[in-house]
Parts: structure tokens; sequence; C-alpha cells
């Protein structure tokens, strides 16, 4: 007779004890899913994140976040140029701290803002586009990015503040950060719809 028989008929059965104590352990455990967490919350509920002007933005607007990186993008080059951060040009924090209350990082995220602008103000801030109109419009005097369907060429800068329409075109209306390059004249286009400039030739 194997002498070695018993010795293994006890590690059969221990290993067969020790299994069904693993299993009776696991089966009586609630689910992970299902157990609560601190608070009462649900752990498949959104975390809220209350707003604040130091945060990491990115952590939520990846998109904009990677234009940032991105050197064919106006957003790169004012971070590499100026080291600007997010709260830079986005200073509106009474209006930013409402759009984001109950916001949540699995939101989807808005295409375009609605509610908060940059204003024209923070772009002409000291250090930054701080030249004069004058200065403005010679910088752009030679650029034919407005020119309509009779051949008329406008400055883009002379037409700011020309009537009380015109006043309200603000600097990223024409100048985007966080996408390519977009025409100017599209800002145009929403009024001067026949593609003709000079007013009241439509109506």
């Amino acid at each position: 007779m194997d002498k070695a028989l018993p010795i293994r008929k006890a590690f059969c059965v221990l290993s067969a004890v020790a299994v069904a104590v693993v299993l009776a352990s696991c089966s009586s455990q609630q689910p992970a899913a299902d157990k609560p967490v601190e608070n009462g919350a649900n752990a498949s509920e959104p975390v809220q994140v209350a707003w604040s002007p130091d945060m990491d933005c990115t952590t939520c607007h990846t998109a904009e976040g990677a234009t940032m990186e991105d050197g064919a993008m106006g957003a790169c080059t004012h971070v590499q140029q100026a080291q600007a951060v997010c709260g830079t040009c986005h200073t509106d924090e009474a209006s930013l701290a409402g759009v984001h209350e109950g916001a949540t990082a699995t939101d989807t995220m808005p295409k375009k803002l609605k509610a908060t602008t940059v204003d024209a103000k923070t772009c002409q801030a000291a250090g930054c586009h701080d030249e004069s109109q004058d200065e403005m419009l010679a910088l752009t005097a030679d650029v034919a990015d407005l020119t309509d369907s009779q051949g008329t060429q406008v400055n883009p800068h002379e037409v700011m503040g020309k009537t009380a329409g015109h006043a309200d075109i603000l600097c990223t209306d024409c100048h985007t950060m966080h996408k390519a390059k977009v025409n100017a004249a599209d800002t145009c286009v929403s009024c001067h719809h026949a593609g003709v400039y000079e007013c009241n030739t439509c109506h």
C-alpha cells in the first residue's frame, strides 16, 4: 500500500474545505456596485465639484486643454508667448461660477461659450494686445480677409464700433483660440447676408 495515499487524501480534503470557505465568504458579501458610500450617496452618481478660479479647467474641458498644446491653435500661442492660463482670458468669475453650479466632469461639455464671454478689455489689457486704435488699424491695413462680393475691402478693426451693431463684435468673434482659424468674414455674414458690406442695400 502506498504510504503517501493518506497524506494525499488529507490534502485534498483540506483543499476542498478551503475552497468552500472562500466561496461562502464571497457569496455572502454585498456586490461592490450596490454598496452604499458615505453619507448615503451612490458610488455610481457623478460627483459635483465646486468651481474656483484656480482649479485645473482641463480636467473637464479636455478638448480646450489639448488646444493649449497644439501649435496650430491660438491658445497654444498665448500659453507659449504669454504664459497664459485659462483664467488669464476667462475672467468673468461670477458668470463662470453660475454656469458651473451643479456641474460634474461627466456632463456634456458645451461647444461654445453662451453665458460668459471674453471681454475686449481682457484682450487689450496692459502687456497683451494693448495697441491704440490707430496702431491696431495700421496692423491690419493690408488685410484683405473682409472683401465683399463687389470688391469693397474693409479693414477688420475699422468696423469695430462703427455702428451700434458693430459695437457688439467681440475679439473672439474673429480670433478663435480653441479651434482652427475661422474665416473672419463669417462674423459679417450674420448681418451682411447678401455679401455686400455697404449698408441699406438689402432692405
